[in-house]
């Protein structure tokens, strides 16, 4: 259940369906389900690496993919 610092990626989500499961999107982007299930539901931050190959990998802006690392209030969460 995500706490109050975290919002669902509902973007990422829509992105994810329209590539495939959580399974199958995570195999090509080379992380777990778990993981991707994890940056989904925003209880997860990608680290750059991975920020990157998301990316590319739907051919969106990060910023529209997680608007909430652009957020000032971001870093600011405990």
């Amino acid at each position: 259940m995500p706490n109050a610092n975290t919002k669902p990626r509902q973007r990422l989500k829509e992105l994810r369906e329209m590539k495939g499961t959580q399974r199958q999107v995570a195999q090509e982007l080379g992380i777990t389900e778990t993981h991707l299930r994890e940056l989904e539901s925003g209880r997860s931050v990608p680290g750059t690496r991975l920020l990157k190959r998301i990316e590319h990998y739907f051919g969106v802006p990060d910023e529209e993919i997680f608007p909430d690392l652009h957020e000032p209030s971001f870093y600011l969460r405990a």
